[in-house]
């Protein structure tokens, strides 16, 4: 994990985001039982690998399988959601 965890909070769908508590605010780094933009209704630990690079998303990883997964953490109507990459 890049970021440590300080603080939680429920979210309305299920999941919990954790934040890290800096001068600058709050900043996300871990998301437990977030959705995943895969097939059926998949939940995983999601974690933030670095700053967000864009105003809508931020990397991150998570392990399905014993196998590391890697994309991005965005948001929906519904909350947090992990959308991987191919590359």
């Amino acid at each position: 994990m890049r970021f440590r965890s300080d603080k939680c909070k429920p979210q309305a769908d299920g999941s919990t985001a954790w934040f890290a508590e800096w001068m600058g605010g709050p900043t996300l780094s871990k998301v437990r039982n977030c959705r995943l933009n895969l097939a059926g209704d998949m939940r995983r630990t999601v974690t933030i690998t670095g700053h967000a690079d864009t105003f809508f998303s931020m990397p991150a990883e998570c392990s399905i399988g014993g196998r590391v997964v890697k994309g991005y953490i965005t948001t929906d109507e519904e909350g947090y959601i992990f959308r991987h990459v191919y590359y």
